[in-house]
């Protein structure tokens, strides 16, 4: 409908007339509790935020300043796109994106790096085989559907040949597909030319004919008039800052002196504030800025200026080769500051010059904080375009802040697509909404969160996660998310690490047994093995915390690990592998030569030289055969896995004695127990002892698969001093070695988390 508002109001005007107001009532909108504090503290946290919304656009810009999503700051580098001709939303975002990459804040859309392909010659050839594997993947499928299929289906004398098969269909829409699959240089290339292309046409439009005025043009004007600040409706009005707006034009001329006094008092400032209606001047509130358009990119800093404040010199290289830490590896912390930045400090008490670790400034226009504010009906002109959507997605990645309002329940599903597709690597993206309209979007995204309230339970149903209130947000994201997140990082690396040394024990032993396949353990206490290892290591998936929540919620910046994925990267997983190496060489060792060298010689455990021996046993006392050393070793295997949980947990739960009491006051006996010990020392520890007498007893039963087995725990504990020997120095050696990696690693390279705890640390016994 064109004309909708005046129509609306045409018509609204006729019918509200004569009325007599008998009564009113309302619905209470309003905010909950703590949603502009969660919301801050959770961009605090680096978590980038973009709200979607059915309210107008008005609205919901009053919502974002109530909710903090936008603030003071972003008002010079505000984006409103509302609803339009297709022409002109298109244009306001190409010169969006234009004045973005000339202005180096998208560096990866200037014409310098679409001109040249930076895909590396390794990229190319794969880029090219995957496309040339695919297509011959295509072709044998197509011949299989339209020639073999169809002759077995003559021969079998069917008549029910379908006209049109399905799975050709599949195939074409597959090629279809195929052939939109670009390189990243083509596809940025194509973004950057369709952005010019569309200014350019709107700029031989008699619209855009009308509006293409420069900054200068309107400097030299004999006379002021609303065409001269030709913005249109989509650049909506300010609700907050007319007047200080129209004050700060009037000023401007003033000060330019382009027009007598006497025509300066008739341009007064609620006309001023009427016509253009925003903060910003008048030379920004055009579609199209000539002067953008005829600027030359600005050149990428790359870093430099940031660089130079930090010594490289003051870098070690166990930083660069071990640190995980993207900030202690590239350095980037505060003793990585050059001295005269250091002196600056120290004299002023805070640097000149703002790094990105000593925090930016609030900057103002392009250099500050911009926020992007869309309407749906604007969306519709950009959605379901590759390129275009490429666009969109490229402007409001470079916002702090993005409210898309009068969007659809498909186009806030649409938005997170845009966001998991364009983003590499792929982020983890999380929606929350409390209504029905909130189901596509919360379904699109990785985690959905429902907030049950008066709108009923379908977002709820359609939910990972329910909340009451949007503040639990805060706590389900930056307390239990994160606890969670450290604590299965810990679950998968050990279990990957202590399969890693059973497989490597039983790998070593390949040599001494020719490769015949004969296993170093036995193979009861094999399958016995991750029973007996994974309950200290589920007791700390269970309750580990590294950080208290009332500290993480004062400082949620510890969340930027977690957020970065700074936990499990390649360089944490090949120092696992590599302390599983020498662990593995250590256990193997010490069992093969401590225990096979010495034959029956050997001092008794308890009671002096083969005071234990059984005449009707031969070879009591001897420790040199398979099973005495495989359970020697096994049992070693087992002591380090149970006490490696220990220090590698950050919270030891010791309960309370006793754990039952009598007393109302005191806790549940489920919330006094030792669940630490309990895990480590009785369900691992003291159920393998079980276990291995339990096995050597069944034996006695008769001739069956547990006769190797018998006496054979009575034989290797208690008639061998050495294999005791080997019991402790065996694990205690492996425990040195991870223990002094870990400290070695703290001291000179810790992590931004092991900063915080020993911060926490300290705070905690200060109180």
């Amino acid at each position: 409908i064109k004309n909708r508002d005046e129509l609306l109001t045409a018509v609204a005007m006729s019918i509200e007339r004569k009325l007599h107001i008998v009564g009113a009532t309302a619905i209470e909108d309003k905010l909950q509790v703590g949603v502009p504090d969660t919301i801050d503290l959770l961009g605090r946290a680096g978590i980038k935020l973009w709200v979607l919304t059915g309210d107008k656009r008005e609205t919901a810009k009053e919502i974002g300043y109530a909710t903090k999503v936008l603030t003071e700051k972003m008002r010079d580098g505000l984006i409103e796109v509302a609803q339009a001709s297709t022409d002109e939303v298109r244009t306001i975002m190409a010169m969006a994106f234009l004045k973005l990459a000339k202005h180096a804040k998208l560096p990866e859309y200037q014409t310098a790096a679409v001109s040249t392909d930076t895909a590396k010659p390794m990229e190319r050839f794969f880029f090219k085989f995957g496309k040339f594997w695919r297509s011959l993947n295509r072709a044998r499928r197509r011949f299989w559907h339209r020639y073999i299929k169809v002759l077995f289906w003559y021969i079998t004398c069917r008549r029910d040949l379908p006209e049109v098969d399905p799975a050709l269909l599949a195939i074409d829409k597959e090629e279809k597909k195929e052939e939109s699959i670009l390189q990243v240089t083509e596809r940025r290339r194509n973004v950057r030319n369709r952005a010019e292309k569309i200014v350019r046409d709107y700029l031989n439009t008699p619209e855009g004919m009308a509006r293409r005025r420069s900054r200068s043009n309107i400097s030299s004007d004999d006379e002021i008039s609303v065409e001269d600040m030709d913005m249109p409706s989509m650049i909506g009005p300010d609700v907050f800052d007319k007047a200080r707006s129209a004050g700060a034009i009037l000023k401007k001329r003033h000060k330019d002196e382009k027009k007598p006094s006497n025509k300066l008092e008739k341009l007064t400032k609620e006309k001023l504030a009427a016509s253009c209606g925003c903060t910003r001047d008048a030379e920004d509130q055009l579609i199209i800025d000539e002067d953008v358009l005829s600027m030359k990119s600005v050149r990428p800093s790359d870093g430099e200026e940031d660089k130079k404040k930090f010594d490289k010199r003051k870098r070690t290289p166990l930083e660069m080769a071990f640190a995980t830490d993207k900030s202690v590896r590239h350095g980037r912390l505060v003793k990585h500051l050059s001295a005269s930045v250091l002196a600056s400090i120290n004299e002023n008490g805070t640097s000149g010059e703002n790094t990105n670790d000593l925090g930016e400034g609030p900057g103002t226009g392009i250099d500050g904080p911009r926020a992007l504010v869309i309407e749906g009906a604007a969306l519709e002109h950009l959605l379901g375009d590759d390129e275009l959507e490429e666009l969109l997605f490229a402007v409001a990645n470079t916002c702090d802040s993005v409210i898309a309002c009068r969007v659809s329940p498909a186009q806030k599903a649409q938005l997170v697509q845009l966001v998991r597709r364009y983003v590499v690597p792929e982020p983890v993206t999380l929606a929350i909404g409390d209504g029905a309209n909130d189901v596509g979007m919360i379904q699109e995204a990785h985690v959905g969160v429902g907030i049950s309230g008066k709108e009923g339970q379908q977002a709820v149903n359609a939910s990972d996660f329910a909340i009451a209130q949007f503040r639990f947000l805060e706590e389900l994201t930056l307390i239990h998310g994160r606890w969670n997140f450290m604590r299965m990082v810990q679950v998968v690396l050990f279990s990957f690490y202590k399969n890693w040394i059973l497989a490597g024990c039983m790998i070593a032993y390949c040599n001494a047994t020719l490769y015949s396949g004969t296993p170093f353990f036995d193979v009861w206490n094999v399958s016995a093995f991750n029973f007996v290892a994974a309950a200290p290591i589920i007791f700390l998936g269970i309750f580990d915390r590294c950080l208290d929540k009332d500290y993480v919620k004062a400082n949620p910046e510890v969340y930027t690990p977690t957020r970065r994925n700074e936990l499990i990267t390649r360089r944490s997983v090949i120092r696992w592998i590599i302390l599983a190496v020498f662990e593995i060489v250590i256990l193997y060792c010490f069992s093969i030569f401590a225990i096979v060298k010495g034959g029956g010689g050997s001092t008794s455990a308890f009671l002096g030289l083969m005071k234990n021996k059984n005449p009707e046993r031969p070879g009591n006392g001897e420790g040199g055969d398979l099973k005495s050393v495989g359970i020697i070793a096994f049992s070693s295997l087992i002591l380090l896995l149970a006490l490696k949980v220990l220090y590698e947990s950050r919270t030891i739960i010791v309960g309370q004695f006793p754990a039952c009491s009598c007393s109302k006051k005191s806790e549940g006996w489920p919330s006094r127990l030792a669940y630490t010990w309990i895990g480590t020392f009785w369900l691992s520890i003291g159920f393998y002892v079980f276990h291995i007498v339990l096995y050597q007893t069944f034996g006695y039963a008769g001739p069956s698969a547990f006769s190797s087995y018998v006496d054979l725990v009575n034989h290797a504990f208690g008639t061998r001093t050495r294999n005791w020997m080997v019991l402790v120095i065996a694990p205690t050696a492996c425990m040195v070695i991870d223990i002094f990696g870990k400290l070695f690693s703290n001291m000179f390279y810790p992590t931004q988390t092991q900063i915080h705890v020993e911060i926490f640390s300290r705070q905690k016994k200060s109180r």
